[in-house]
Protein backbone atom coordinates (compact mmCIF):
# COMPACT_ATOMS: atom_id res chain seq x y z
CA UNK A 1 0.00 0.00 0.00
CA UNK A 2 3.07 2.28 0.67
CA UNK A 3 3.87 1.87 -2.97
CA UNK A 4 0.97 3.38 -4.16
CA UNK A 5 1.12 6.45 -1.97
CA UNK A 6 4.58 7.18 -3.14
CA UNK A 7 5.51 9.85 -5.83
CA UNK A 8 7.78 8.41 -8.72
CA UNK A 9 9.11 11.15 -11.42
CA UNK A 10 9.40 8.50 -13.72
CA UNK A 11 5.79 7.37 -13.39
CA UNK A 12 4.70 10.89 -13.61
CA UNK A 13 6.23 11.84 -16.66
CA UNK A 14 4.81 7.79 -18.29
CA UNK A 15 1.39 9.09 -17.60
CA UNK A 16 1.95 12.88 -19.09
CA UNK A 17 3.43 11.32 -22.28
CA UNK A 18 0.44 8.80 -22.01
CA UNK A 19 -1.55 11.10 -21.74
CA UNK A 20 -0.41 13.73 -24.25
CA UNK A 21 -0.46 10.72 -26.71
CA UNK A 22 -3.74 10.23 -25.84
CA UNK A 23 -5.26 13.51 -26.44
CA UNK A 24 -3.23 13.51 -29.95
CA UNK A 25 -4.60 10.78 -31.43
CA UNK A 26 -8.36 11.94 -30.18
CA UNK A 27 -7.65 15.22 -31.63
CA UNK A 28 -6.23 13.74 -35.20
CA UNK A 29 -8.69 10.68 -35.34
CA UNK A 30 -11.31 11.22 -33.29
CA UNK A 31 -12.24 14.38 -33.18
CA UNK A 32 -13.36 15.03 -36.68
CA UNK A 33 -15.86 11.79 -36.33
CA UNK A 34 -16.89 13.05 -32.98
CA UNK A 35 -17.71 16.38 -34.29
CA UNK A 36 -19.37 15.37 -37.20
CA UNK A 37 -21.88 12.79 -34.90
CA UNK A 38 -22.42 15.53 -32.73
CA UNK A 39 -23.29 18.14 -35.31
CA UNK A 40 -25.59 15.37 -37.10
CA UNK A 41 -27.01 14.54 -33.82
CA UNK A 42 -27.68 18.62 -32.94
CA UNK A 43 -29.40 18.97 -36.44
CA UNK A 44 -31.51 15.75 -36.02
CA UNK A 45 -32.67 17.38 -32.28
CA UNK A 46 -33.10 20.64 -34.27
CA UNK A 47 -35.27 18.57 -37.12
CA UNK A 48 -37.04 16.99 -34.45
CA UNK A 49 -38.22 20.39 -32.50
CA UNK A 50 -39.01 21.98 -35.74
CA UNK A 51 -41.23 18.30 -36.59
CA UNK A 52 -42.90 18.73 -33.37
CA UNK A 53 -43.44 22.44 -33.46
CA UNK A 54 -45.27 21.94 -36.81
CA UNK A 55 -46.79 18.96 -35.51
CA UNK A 56 -48.16 21.34 -32.45
CA UNK A 57 -49.30 23.82 -34.44
CA UNK A 58 -51.08 21.08 -36.84
CA UNK A 59 -52.89 20.03 -33.90
CA UNK A 60 -54.25 23.44 -32.45
CA UNK A 61 -55.01 24.03 -35.69
CA UNK A 62 -57.12 21.01 -36.37
CA UNK A 63 -58.25 21.40 -32.36
CA UNK A 64 -59.32 24.56 -33.39
CA UNK A 65 -61.46 23.46 -36.96
CA UNK A 66 -63.19 20.61 -34.76
CA UNK A 67 -63.87 22.66 -32.06
CA UNK A 68 -65.48 25.14 -34.98
CA UNK A 69 -66.99 22.06 -36.77
CA UNK A 70 -68.74 21.17 -33.31
CA UNK A 71 -69.85 24.59 -31.93
CA UNK A 72 -71.30 24.44 -35.20
CA UNK A 73 -72.94 21.19 -35.65
CA UNK A 74 -74.42 22.10 -31.83
CA UNK A 75 -76.08 25.56 -33.50
CA UNK A 76 -77.43 23.32 -36.51
CA UNK A 77 -78.86 20.52 -34.01
CA UNK A 78 -80.45 23.94 -31.73
CA UNK A 79 -82.06 24.76 -34.72
CA UNK A 80 -83.15 21.84 -36.18
CA UNK A 81 -84.69 21.78 -32.51
CA UNK A 82 -86.43 24.86 -32.76
CA UNK A 83 -87.42 24.12 -36.28
CA UNK A 84 -89.04 20.42 -34.94
CA UNK A 85 -90.56 22.24 -31.78
CA UNK A 86 -92.02 24.96 -34.45
CA UNK A 87 -93.10 22.35 -36.55
CA UNK A 88 -94.61 20.04 -33.88
CA UNK A 89 -96.59 22.91 -32.22
CA UNK A 90 -98.10 24.17 -35.62
CA UNK A 91 -99.32 20.33 -36.47
CA UNK A 92 -100.92 19.73 -32.87
CA UNK A 93 -102.38 23.66 -33.21
CA UNK A 94 -104.18 22.27 -37.04
CA UNK A 95 -104.95 19.01 -35.59
CA UNK A 96 -106.49 20.98 -32.80
CA UNK A 97 -108.61 22.74 -35.04
CA UNK A 98 -109.18 19.96 -37.14
CA UNK A 99 -110.41 17.98 -34.12
CA UNK A 100 -112.83 21.21 -32.99
CA UNK A 101 -113.95 21.87 -36.95
CA UNK A 102 -115.06 17.89 -36.66
CA UNK A 103 -116.67 18.27 -33.00
CA UNK A 104 -118.53 21.20 -34.05
CA UNK A 105 -119.83 19.34 -37.07
CA UNK A 106 -120.68 16.20 -35.52
CA UNK A 107 -122.99 18.44 -32.66
CA UNK A 108 -124.60 20.19 -35.75
CA UNK A 109 -125.12 16.46 -37.12
CA UNK A 110 -126.61 15.81 -33.58
CA UNK A 111 -128.29 18.94 -33.42
CA UNK A 112 -130.21 17.67 -36.74
CA UNK A 113 -130.91 14.83 -36.49
CA UNK A 114 -132.18 15.59 -32.81
CA UNK A 115 -134.53 18.58 -34.34
CA UNK A 116 -135.50 15.94 -37.06
CA UNK A 117 -135.87 13.21 -34.37
CA UNK A 118 -138.44 15.66 -32.25
CA UNK A 119 -140.16 16.59 -35.41
CA UNK A 120 -141.12 13.51 -36.45
CA UNK A 121 -142.31 12.74 -32.55
CA UNK A 122 -144.21 15.61 -32.79
CA UNK A 123 -145.92 14.89 -35.69
CA UNK A 124 -146.39 11.44 -34.55
CA UNK A 125 -147.99 12.75 -31.18
CA UNK A 126 -150.21 14.85 -33.58
CA UNK A 127 -151.70 12.10 -35.55
CA UNK A 128 -151.99 10.05 -32.63
CA UNK A 129 -154.01 13.08 -30.71
CA UNK A 130 -156.19 13.23 -34.05
CA UNK A 131 -156.55 9.91 -34.13
CA UNK A 132 -157.75 9.49 -30.62
CA UNK A 133 -159.89 12.79 -30.71
CA UNK A 134 -161.47 11.14 -33.68
CA UNK A 135 -162.37 8.15 -32.12
CA UNK A 136 -163.30 10.08 -28.70
CA UNK A 137 -166.00 11.56 -30.88
CA UNK A 138 -166.87 8.53 -32.92
CA UNK A 139 -167.70 6.81 -29.31
CA UNK A 140 -169.57 10.18 -28.59
CA UNK A 141 -171.61 10.13 -31.82
CA UNK A 142 -171.92 6.64 -31.55
CA UNK A 143 -173.62 6.32 -28.52
CA UNK A 144 -175.81 8.55 -26.65
CA UNK A 145 -173.51 9.52 -23.27
CA UNK A 146 -174.73 11.24 -20.32
CA UNK A 147 -172.11 13.41 -18.60
CA UNK A 148 -170.92 10.90 -16.33
CA UNK A 149 -170.33 8.28 -19.25
CA UNK A 150 -168.87 11.16 -21.12
CA UNK A 151 -166.20 12.70 -18.43
CA UNK A 152 -164.91 9.15 -17.94
CA UNK A 153 -164.46 8.93 -21.63
CA UNK A 154 -162.32 12.02 -21.58
CA UNK A 155 -160.68 10.81 -18.65
CA UNK A 156 -159.73 7.33 -20.27
CA UNK A 157 -158.47 9.63 -23.36
CA UNK A 158 -156.37 11.37 -21.22
CA UNK A 159 -154.57 8.47 -19.54
CA UNK A 160 -154.40 6.39 -22.74
CA UNK A 161 -152.57 9.77 -24.03
CA UNK A 162 -150.34 9.79 -21.50
CA UNK A 163 -148.89 6.44 -21.78
CA UNK A 164 -148.44 6.70 -24.80
CA UNK A 165 -145.80 9.44 -24.40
Amino acid sequence: MDGLLQISPGLIIWTLVNFGLYLFLLARFGYKPLRTALERREQTIAESLRSAELARTEAQRLLADAEEQRKRAHAEMVELLRQAREQAEHIVARAAEEGEKVKQEKLREAQREIERMAADARMKLQREVADLALRAAQKLLAEQLDSERHRRLIEQTIEQLEHTN
